[in-house]
């Protein structure tokens, strides 16, 4: 029995099917220039390298050709340059976590926090095969794979990296020994329809509208961090925070999709005007649920084990602070050295005199003067400041 997870690969292809088209473009003519430069003699004039749009790019793909791509993937819509999204899809996790521990894949783990907000990053390397500018982080990557591959790609060690609220992770049902049942049939005109509708999605200009959704969004938000702080939970607060963004960033294509009856097509694009309704909100809804629920599901003890360490850490510095704090506190205002190891524990005299000349230099303390006591001259000291 399978776990059925073959029909993201199906989706992948049919959604993304006018990016794939599209790249071919951009692929052949790469592949034409790096042809050229091989057969070209050491004297030859070396042709220039074309400026190509390739977004979909496996795994397996180094950094520089990378950002190279993204940084080349602009579309210009009515006279503004508009960023254009880089793919990656992997049907194996457990490849894309291997690949990262090599060399194609440094430096990529930034660039997948970053891609979330579409934050900006930048690299200034010597070698000419680098561009040398700032850029702002477009990409989007789908992964199936198993659990086990998933613990390698988010664990207790990198957790606090912000990783995993960034990722949207849902299971697949259990098959219970059952076997899937067969198609007897391929539905073509289903796989149609989702071409047609990659299509018009891709053709999409201008911006969606979604004010009621968010204000939605945010009163979802506000309620489950009220159940968080009844539990007290540090941990659901953290998972929670990113929960919305999932929620609407997911609802969004299906919301054009439900209002295309608005829409009309202006040269090469499709656009137009709609108020998004309670179905939109519902569907948003649901995402967001399913969303939290799955963080839960699969980073909840994690999270608890990161804020109880926390605390841990955070509860030893301050036993250690305090213990400082308290022996100062026990000083009268005038003292000696000797009132130093009664109210600090300590054995020696001479630790004592280390602990005093400690204070001076933080300016905690001064000395007023000396006395004799039984024939030895003492030195006396004073409080100037307060420890906290």
């Amino acid at each position: 029995p399978a776990s059925g997870k073959s029909f993201a690969t199906r989706l992948f292809k049919l959604m993304a099917a006018p990016i794939i088209k599209a790249d071919k473009v951009g692929k052949d003519a790469i592949n034409a220039y790096r042809e050229q430069m091989r057969t070209k003699g050491a004297n030859k004039e070396k042709p220039k390298k074309p400026k190509v749009v390739v977004r979909v790019h496996p795994a397996r793909t180094s950094n520089a050709q990378f950002i190279q791509d993204m940084v080349n993937a602009v579309e210009t819509v009515d006279g503004e340059e508009m960023h254009l999204h880089m793919l990656t899809f992997d049907t194996e996790l457990d490849n894309t976590v291997t690949v990262q521990k090599g060399g194609s894949w440094i430096d990529k783990m930034s660039l997948e926090l970053k891609a979330f907000h579409n934050e900006e990053d930048g690299q200034a390397y010597s070698n000419n095969e680098s561009i040398l500018q700032d850029f702002n982080v477009y990409w989007n990557y789908v992964y199936t794979g198993t659990p086990i591959a998933l613990k390698k790609k988010v664990n207790e060690q990198n957790f606090g990296s912000g990783l995993a609220t960034r990722l949207t992770v849902i299971p697949l049902p259990p098959t219970n020994f059952e076997m899937m049942s067969r198609e007897s049939t391929v539905d073509t005109e289903s796989d149609e329809r989702l071409k047609q509708w990659a299509e018009k999605l891709d053709r999409m200009k201008g911006e969606l509208s979604v004010q009621k959704i968010v204000d939605e969004l945010y009163d979802w938000t506000a309620r489950r961090m009220a159940d968080a702080a009844e539990n007290d939970s540090k941990a659901d607060e953290m998972l929670l925070k990113r929960c919305a963004y999932h929620g609407l960033n997911y609802a969004a294509p299906y919301i054009v999709m439900r209002h295309w009856a608005e829409m009309h097509q202006e040269g090469d694009y499709w656009c137009g005007e709609f108020e998004t309704d309670e179905t939109d909100w519902r569907l948003a809804e649901l995402i967001v649920n399913m969303q939290y629920a799955c963080q839960r599901y699969y980073f909840g003890a994690m999270a608890e084990a990161y804020f109880d360490n926390k605390l841990k850490d955070a509860n030893i510095n301050v036993q250690r602070r305090q213990k400082t704090i308290e022996g100062f506190q026990r000083l009268p205002e005038e003292f000696t050295s000797e009132d130093v190891m009664k109210c600090f524990g300590m054995a020696s005299e001479s630790g004592a005199r280390s602990k005093v000349s400690r204070l001076i230099r933080d300016h905690m303390v001064e000395k007023v003067g000396d006395f004799t006591d039984n024939g030895t001259i003492r030195a006396k000291f004073k409080k100037i400041a307060r420890m906290f």
